[in-house]
């Protein structure tokens, strides 16, 4: 009678914590979600202000090894040099701690209005962003312990195995896909049912499908087959085909690299970590042109510490070479324009690369069922539903174009279901214009309607980053040049004809599905397609190449170890050292770059 009265105590105990864990959930999506459609983004690094015009530099003693930035890559390598134990290293991070928010993948589109979010937006755009505020696109950057892995679309994409060679091909040797295949393996818990050889088990980062199955992922399935493309493991044997979506989540929770990599390694006596925290400066020895250590501003001070061995750069693709540039380290005009005193002459902020995305409205007959916000909060704690995945992803393709001569796919095709018919939400996300914003919110029915995105994956085009003026406190300028090539559009455009394809498949048919007309351009000119690739397009925010990899420092800025050129102790290692873009999100190829560039270390350092 005992055990039957404990059990059933036990059983009212889970019951009413799952209820109150229910009820937390219910009430912190309610309270962020308001709040996102009313925050507003920083224009500069004001938080830091007060400490950087401080007068007095403290000293924040010394360590082996200084790491600057706690996104993808520096956690990665953060964990693997602890791994030293006599090794000491210090994590610095301008964001703070992730929180249960952040944790639902589903609800991304919030996390860039948010203190997870820098707050950048590209310069005014001559080729792309035309129906965007100022004709500027947002460029979401995050500022928290995880990096982008803490507020992306947990798309789990390696690209294609030709990206990896063209990259050895540049000269840079032991980056072809044979080469770092074993890196993208080494840090995954894969549970896919993939191709045999090519996916990792017993990492520390969880590799999963979202669950359950759509409904229309069969019809995207079906349709896709129709167009002569085969079911693939896209991180496996062959990239080029129909396949269902692999995301970095462990029973529907995001798995970043804070939380898969990081928060064990804090554990660790030899590594400590600095949060809210803005590196303003790589110090670097004149006489030996040797990196000595960094100074950073946090609690409204100013810092220096010093590094014995190797200062290393995981700012990412906007704020190393913000950061590069402010401690000289760049093209000899620019500095000399703003009275920055030269270190090394090198390319760095050139080469800016993204993927650029156009996203399209799909009507049907298929009603999505009308879930309370109870019943997501209930799924998501099972590892279901559309809080575990980025909208709601159905599916995913790779094809290439006539207009593609590469051996990979020229563009990546994704369904999903629309976050919002709110115009706020829509106009914010994406900063379109009054018109477009109000023009989608009238379009779209959130339970009929699919969104397709079209990904051009290859780029011609190139951007840049430079510095504003020689403060921190100033934002860097970003312009992504998207479409500036007249030859990105047409590669686009026939992905659009691709589009109209799957519409025509007996799959789609079924579900009388349309592409929904856009007012903005007119249908029947010719240059229907480019007016709407132009004005409704955008970037994936999947920037690299700003401090590329190659061997000549003429056109690149650091070497195939990740060394600087010209300047010793200082490495970059983030997704800015891609030399060439890649064929997919690009968040696996970052952490593949971090455990190759730890591993390198690390034989250095033992």
């Amino acid at each position: 009678m005992a055990l039957l009265f404990e059990a059933l105590f036990c059983l009212i105990v889970a019951a009413v914590s799952a209820s109150l864990t229910s009820d937390y959930y219910q009430q912190l999506i309610s309270q962020e979600t308001a709040k996102a459609l009313t925050y507003e983004l920083p224009k500069k690094n004001e938080e830091f202000r007060t400490g950087f015009e401080s007068d007095e530099i403290n000293d924040y003693g010394e360590y082996d090894v200084v790491i600057v930035g706690a996104g993808t890559a520096g956690c990665i390598v953060a964990t693997r040099l602890s791994e030293i134990a006599k090794i000491s290293i210090l994590l610095i991070e301008a964001g703070g701690e992730e929180n249960d928010f952040n944790q639902m993948p589903g609800l991304w589109a919030y996390h860039q209005f948010s203190e997870l979010n820098w707050g950048y937006y590209t310069t005014p755009q001559k080729y792309s962003c035309l129906g965007m505020n100022n004709s500027q696109c947002n460029m979401v950057r995050a500022k928290v312990i995880g990096g982008g892995s803490s507020i992306n679309g947990v798309m789990y994409v390696r690209g294609n195995y030709k990206d990896y060679d063209n990259w050895a091909a540049l000269g840079n040797r032991g980056w072809s896909y044979k080469d770092v295949l074993p890196f993208f393996k080494k840090s995954e818990n894969s549970q896919v049912d993939g191709d045999k050889g090519y996916h990792g088990i017993g990492g520390f980062w969880n590799i999963e499908y979202s669950l359950p199955l759509s409904p229309l992922y069969d019809n995207f399935v079906n349709g896709s087959l129709e167009t002569n493309l085969t079911f693939v493991d896209y991180n496996g044997r062959s990239q080029i085909g129909v396949t269902r979506l692999q995301i970095n989540t462990k029973r529907g929770r995001r798995q970043s690299f804070g939380t898969a990599f990081l928060n064990n390694a804090r554990k660790r006596s030899n590594l400590k970590v600095v949060t809210k925290a803005l590196v303003t400066k790589i110090t670097i020895d004149r006489q030996s042109k040797r990196a000595t250590g960094v100074e950073f501003v946090t609690n409204n001070k100013k810092f220096r510490v010093r590094a014995r061995k190797q200062v290393i750069v995981s700012a990412g693709t906007v704020n190393t070479p913000q950061l590069l540039l402010l401690s000289g380290i760049g093209p000899r005009n620019h500095l000399r324009d703003l009275k920055i005193p030269l270190v090394a002459d090198l390319p760095v902020g050139k080469n800016l690369i993204d993927h650029f995305i156009l996203t399209l409205i799909v009507r049907s007959n298929y009603t999505a069922p009308n879930t309370t916000l109870q019943q997501q909060v209930e799924q998501f704690l099972n590892g279901l539903g559309t809080l575990t995945t980025s909208t709601n992803v159905h599916g995913m393709s790779f094809f290439n174009t006539r207009n593609n001569s590469a051996e990979g796919p020229a563009i990546q095709f994704v369904i999903a279901s629309p976050v919002s018919a709110d115009a706020s939400l829509l106009q914010r996300t994406q900063n379109y214009n009054n018109t477009i914003a109000e023009m989608y919110s009238k379009l779209i029915q959130p339970q009929n309607d699919m969104v397709w995105y079209v990904v051009l994956l290859h780029e011609k085009s190139r951007g840049r980053i430079w510095l504003q003026s020689e403060s921190p406190i100033d934002f860097p300028n970003i312009d992504l040049n998207l479409l500036e090539k007249q030859e990105d559009v047409d590669v686009l455009s026939e992905g659009m004809e691709y589009v109209y394809r799957l519409l025509k498949t007996e799959a789609f048919k079924k579900l009388n599905a349309e592409l929904l007309d856009v007012p903005l351009c007119d249908k029947n000119s010719k240059q229907f397609l480019e007016c709407f690739i132009r004005n409704l397009g955008g970037p994936g925010y999947h920037p690299c190449g700003t401090a590329a990899m190659g061997p000549d420092p003429r056109k690149f800025v650091v070497d195939d170890k990740l060394r600087v050129h010209g300047v010793g102790n200082l490495r970059v290692v983030d997704a800015s050292i891609f030399p060439l873009g890649i064929s997919g999100n690009t968040n696996a190829a970052t952490a593949m770059v971090a455990e190759k560039g730890a591993d390198i270390i690390k034989s250095e350092l033992k």
